[in-house]
Parts: structure tokens; sequence; C-alpha cells
């Protein structure tokens, strides 16, 4: 299997949906994390979805041809073709949180924040799935590996914080009815400028490679109003 290592930032702020729990707090709709460690994700079946789309649809009407498609993603169940359903050949892994941004008093706006653990769990994932790629616990190596346009801080204590609820952007939606609010509801969301990294392995060839390297995807709800668009770097390359 060859293993592709992508980093997904976030362009505009990303809402990926957790629909497996009931909030009865502020947050009426929350975003994914980790059972685990409660660490923002993005869930593999999300991720695989939202890739799927994009090479159906493609950019500029240019999409991945379905032989290539259905190798990858397998076919769709709900074809209404009606082809036989196959299994797809890559292999999608949840995509892991690596940096939040955080908000500075200087002209650089905001800087990036991760954690020694966040790493330690980075480097264990990758080669664990065979992957030789490794990071290392320098800020500066951090930003020129990852091609950071901000410095880079390792904060245990920082990043945790920035990760719980009580510090993530919570944004007020409301539908209106002839000028009346009919439903208000409050949505969490990473913001823009989030890093993700995500495992994608697929056998033989990199077909995926060539058609999302460097493209502007959207994942998660709320695509017409801005939400979820981000830009996938391999960092194989």
């Amino acid at each position: 299997m060859n293993t592709n290592i992508w980093l997904i930032q976030a362009k505009t702020n990303l809402h990926v949906g957790n629909e497996n729990t009931s909030n009865y707090g502020l947050i009426d709709k929350a975003i994914q994390r980790d059972p685990l460690t409660q660490i923002p994700c993005i869930n593999s079946s999300s991720l695989k979805g939202a890739l799927n789309e994009f090479c159906t649809n493609g950019k500029n009407e240019q999409s991945m041809p379905d032989v290539d498609r259905l190798a990858v993603f397998g076919s769709d169940k709900n074809d209404k073709k009606g082809s036989k359903s196959t299994k797809g050949k890559a292999i999608f892994y949840d995509a892991k949180l690596l940096f939040l941004p955080m908000q500075t008093n200087d002209a650089n706006l905001f800087k990036y924040v991760t954690s020694s653990k966040v790493i330690d769990l980075f480097n264990d994932r990758v080669k664990s799935l065979g992957s030789g790629f490794q990071l290392k616990k320098d800020e500066t190596v951090l930003k020129n590996v990852c091609q950071l346009c901000r410095d880079v801080e390792i904060n245990d204590e920082e990043f945790t914080m920035l990760c719980g609820d009580d510090n993530l952007p919570i944004i007020a939606r409301n539908k209106l009815d002839d000028g009346t609010s009919a439903n208000l509801w409050y949505e969490q969301v990473l913001p823009a400028e989030t890093i993700l990294y995500a495992v994608i392995q697929e056998p033989k060839k990199d077909t995926l490679k060539q058609y999302i390297s460097d493209q502007l995807i959207q994942i998660g709800a709320n695509a017409t109003i801005g939400y979820g668009y981000c830009k996938f770097t391999n960092l194989n390359k």
C-alpha cells in the first residue's frame, strides 16, 4: 500500500457535525471529536464522502474518470445505473487535529499552537501505517516542514485550553419567518486556518494525489455559506 500523509488547512470556518451526541448546554450542533482524547477530528467516513464528492464533480468540470473513482472509493449503493456494489481499494483514516490558530496582539494576527502529545501521536500513527515521515518537536522545523505561514508554539496547556468547548468559536444561526425568529441555534466550528492531518492508503498507484493535491475541497456542512473549504497538501512530496 502507498501511504500518503495530507495536511488539511481550513481556509474558512469548518463544521463537521457530531450527530451521535445530545447537547443540553449552549451548543446545539457540536463538532466531531476523537472518542478517546476528545480532540477535534474529522471522522474517516466524512472525509471519504467529501473527497468522493469532489472527485465526482471535479473542479472546472474536470472530474476523476469513473474507473479510477470506483477503484478508490467503491461504487455508490444508490447508483441509479444499477451497477453492482464494489468495495473501494483505498483506506481512509480519521483526520486528526495538528495545529490550532491562536490570536496574538501583534502584526502577525495569530500563531499556531500544538501539543507535544499531538506530535507524538502523529509520529506513532504514521509509523504504524507504514510511513517513514516523522515530525520533530522543534518549532522552527515544524513551521518549515509543514509550510506554515505563522510561527508555531508547542504548548500542551494552551492547546488543551483551545480545544475545549469554552474556547472554540460558537456561531449563532437563525431561521427567519417574515422577519421573526423561527429557529435559533448555536453551532460550534473549528476556526479558519486550523490544520489537521489525514493518512490515506492506496494500492499500487497514487490516484488521488493528481486530483486533490493543492486543491480547495469542501468538507462538512454549510457549503453555501462558505463553511468547510480546505486546502489539501501532500507531505510526502
